[in-house]
């Protein structure tokens, strides 16, 4: 009987453990005036964060949906706590609700419609991060991450406004029928002195399907070149060779140059 007590409780706690709910984050929502919407947000905190006073730098996800949630976790759980990388950090998905008018910021033959990532980007600058800063024990470090077309974002965001995060991840971006326009702001970017020192990377796979002739390949890399004759600027392309388009390891490897020494 004692044996047999032994193991029914043993049963009974096992089941009890499975049965507990898993919490890996949140959501939440800002009322944007800028913007005329309420846009949605997922945000994860620290293991730590409520047990400690300490601050957070803050990993700004564009593209928020429970994929990309679930990925980004996974890849700065592993970083900062088996890895031991990089710091814990804040994590905030922004939902999108009009993808191509909020990252676009010129017309192309594909998007006729009026360019919203100047909108978008005002959005984020007064609105989103002062709404965090508030609510959130952030720190000075903030990093904005894009994928595809938001990639592309990412790219604009910093070329026009380099000076509101520390550090600008672009995984698979490119410049689809406005390679011009990007030029452009690439020359008026190098012509404008930097406050303190920023980081950009860059991704790339050469299986995109995306690209087949190798021709955002090529504006990456003449992209990137320019870049790295800027002071106070630290530039780096990883193209992954067996891979297609967003490359998994992306994050990872994205993380880990922001953060290096």
């Amino acid at each position: 009987m004692k044996h047999f007590s032994l193991l029914s409780l043993g049963i009974f706690l096992s089941t009890c453990l499975w049965a507990q709910e898993i919490n890996i984050g949140f959501n939440d929502s800002i009322s944007s005036e800028l913007l005329n919407e309420t846009r949605h947000l997922i945000i994860n905190l620290p293991r730590d964060y409520h047990q400690s006073n300490k601050t957070y730098p803050v990993l700004y996800r564009l593209d928020g949906n429970i994929d990309t949630f679930t990925e980004t976790l996974g890849t700065i759980n592993r970083l900062a706590h088996m890895d031991e990388l990089i710091p814990d950090m804040i994590i905030v998905m922004i939902a999108n609700t009009n993808r191509n008018r909020d990252m676009m910021p010129t017309k192309t033959s594909f998007f006729q419609e009026e360019p919203g990532a100047d909108n978008f980007k005002s959005f984020i600058e007064k609105e989103l991060i002062p709404y965090i800063d508030k609510r959130y024990r952030t720190n000075n470090k903030q990093v904005l991450c894009g994928q595809s077309i938001s990639a592309l974002f990412s790219i604009y965001y910093f070329l026009s406004s380099p000076d509101t995060f520390d550090a600008y991840i672009s995984c698979s971006g490119g410049f689809p029928d406005c390679e011009q326009f990007f030029i452009s702001q690439t020359d008026a970017f190098l012509n404008t002195e930097l406050k303190q020192s920023k980081r950009l990377f860059l991704t790339h796979g050469n299986s995109d399907f995306l690209d087949p002739e190798g021709i955002i390949k090529k504006q990456l890399i003449d992209f990137s070149n320019r870049l790295k004759t800027k002071e106070q600027l630290q530039v780096q392309l990883k193209i992954y060779v067996d891979e297609g388009h967003v490359p998994f390891q992306s994050l990872y490897h994205a993380l880990q140059f922001v953060f290096s020494n």
